[in-house]
């Protein structure tokens, strides 16, 4: 079953600056604590699109309101190598002053002025999936299947590392794309 998300890719001035927002994630989460994302999450049943949930999600975990959000567009889907579809759309937060962070889904929030993305580029690295039958496994009924670790494929992977901060895996792959979408552009 192809699950979908999406998330927002917040645009904040800073100083006359346009900015990234980003958030880190609470560190009581089962997954990904501590990891750096935008605001987002799944599109649940209720959700009317995926743009109805990146504003939703990202009003839930900044505590704002949706007056606060304007959408400035939509980047393509991005299918993760794990059959999840998400749904990237760019928008606006008018202020970041007055944010009330859900303590259980974020553990703070920062910004990376725009530029910065565009005159540094991630470093890159490779996952290798693949599978390891468990010591359980009936090799004895399977006598030609190996029993060591098998390489499925390999995925590249983006790292952006700014001040303390490592922003990497899906995020950076969105936030990459999104990049190389606006350098298009300009």
């Amino acid at each position: 079953m192809n699950q979908k998300a999406a998330v927002l890719i917040p645009l904040v001035k800073v100083n006359n600056q346009l900015h990234l927002l980003f958030q880190v994630r609470s560190k009581t989460l089962k997954w990904q604590p501590g990891d750096i994302c935008f605001p987002g999450g799944r599109v649940e049943v209720d959700d009317s699109n995926p743009e109805y949930t990146a504003k939703r999600e990202t009003c839930e975990e900044l505590g704002i309101l949706p007056t606060q959000i304007t959408i400035l567009g939509q980047l393509p889907k991005f299918i993760t190598n794990f059959a999840m579809t998400i749904y990237p759309f760019v928008g606006e937060i008018k202020s970041i002053d007055n944010f009330i962070l859900n303590p259980d889904e974020v553990e703070e929030v920062f910004t990376v002025p725009l530029n910065w993305f565009i005159n540094n580029s991630p470093s890159q690295a490779t996952v290798e999936v693949g599978h390891k039958l468990g010591k359980d496994f009936p090799f004895h009924l399977l006598p030609n299947r190996p029993q060591k670790w098998q390489k499925r494929s390999e995925h590249l992977v983006y790292f952006y590392q700014y001040n303390n901060y490592i922003i990497w895996g899906l995020t950076a792959q969105i936030l990459n794309n999104f990049i190389h979408q606006i350098q298009v552009v300009v």
